[in-house]
């Protein structure tokens, strides 16, 4: 009786074990990442059918920005003489001066400072076509070169090296979701505003402080780019994975082995329309319009800036592009390796679409 009551509980003892683990495995599913658990279900349905283990992913290095003391550019305030300060009310350019040097002018973000020196340029323009006096119109034009002078800093300090900008490429983030991927139509926009920024100062087209700041709002809400980056990087890392046992079992023929077709051989048929070209491929190709569409945005943002301050971003950039041009790639080869994959059984293939870099109005 003693020996069937400590069966019983090493059964018992054993059905809570398995009832924990599996429930921890069911947890642990449901928490993974949509976009991780749609790559990852599909490393494991392809390791299956062509009967090898499924590897772990190595994950490979994501672009991220110089620091911000790297970055940041240092500009010494311009200073005049109060006297010179006071009779500037002539053209209106003294309220200006106040607001600039008031406490709340003095901890202004980039942006603001951007904005404010936007403003203080096109009056100064105007106080040269007003002003009579000769001393204070040579004033007006010292401060003139001078603010112009320091426009290539405070404008790369508000675009490429602006904090929000540096939020909205933080890889700190997470993938895209699959099926609900965001709009990058409002970040593009953003994007082009801040390009424009100095062709509509020159225009005297300057934008109001509220309509500028919404622009930013657009880059530093969600961390689009970041997202981006996470997406191109787990789908590049999953897909070369799948890539290299595909082409084990192409070499090996795996599944036709001394000629002869496997069953197998219309498992992975069918997975490849029904997983890959049914649901991975979508995710994919959503990527690749949002990559499309924003980093010729950024590319053209940067070469807007200040031919000697173009540098400092120029490595990050060319990570981006790295990233995304690896990302093409692993795309394309994984069509091949489809192919590949029937080829060697004498089977013909369904041709998934290869996914191309996309031109920017597209």
């Amino acid at each position: 009786m003693r020996m069937l009551t400590s069966r019983r509980s090493r059964y018992f003892l054993i059905l809570v074990v398995a009832i924990g683990v599996s429930a921890f495995l069911l947890w642990a599913s449901f928490k993974q990442h949509p976009a991780e658990r749609l790559m990852d279900d599909y490393l494991t349905r392809i390791a299956r059918v062509l009967k090898q283990d499924k590897p772990a992913v190595n994950r490979t290095k994501l672009p991220r920005m110089a620091p911000h003391a790297e970055l940041h550019q240092n500009l010494e305030p311009i200073k005049i003489d109060l006297l010179d300060y006071w009779a500037f009310r002539e053209c209106g350019l003294t309220p200006l001066l106040s607001e600039r040097n008031s406490v709340l002018g003095r901890v202004m973000l980039p942006s603001q400072h951007l904005h404010m020196d936007g403003r203080i340029l096109q009056q100064l323009a105007h106080c040269q076509r007003q002003l009579k006096d000769e001393e204070l119109l040579a004033l007006a034009k010292s401060l003139l070169i001078a603010k112009q002078a320091q426009w290539p800093g405070r404008y790369w300090n508000a675009s490429l090296a602006a904090p929000e900008l540096r939020r909205f490429w933080s890889p700190a983030t997470e993938p895209l979701i699959p099926g609900r991927e965001a709009s990058y139509t409002q970040a593009e926009a953003a994007l082009r505003q801040l390009q424009a920024l100095p062709q509509l100062l020159a225009d005297a087209q300057w934008p109001n402080q509220p309509e500028l700041e919404a622009h930013y709002q657009q880059l530093d809400a969600y961390q689009l780019g970041g997202k981006l980056l996470q997406s191109l990087q787990l789908a590049s890392d999953s897909l070369r994975t799948a890539n290299q046992l595909m082409a084990t079992a192409t070499e090996q023929a795996s599944l036709c082995p001394y000629g002869k077709p496997l069953k197998e051989l219309d498992y992975a048929r069918n997975l490849m329309q029904k997983i890959f070209i049914g649901e991975v491929q979508p995710w994919l190709a959503a990527l690749n319009q949002r990559a499309s569409q924003l980093l010729p945005a950024y590319r053209d943002l940067l070469a807007q800036q200040d031919k000697q301050l173009q540098p400092l971003m120029t490595p990050f950039v060319t990570e981006l592009e790295e990233l995304y041009g690896n990302f093409l790639q692993q795309n394309r080869e994984h069509v091949a390796s489809w192919q590949a994959l029937f080829a060697r059984c004498g089977s013909q293939p369904i041709t998934p679409t290869t996914i191309n870099r996309e031109s920017p109005d597209e």
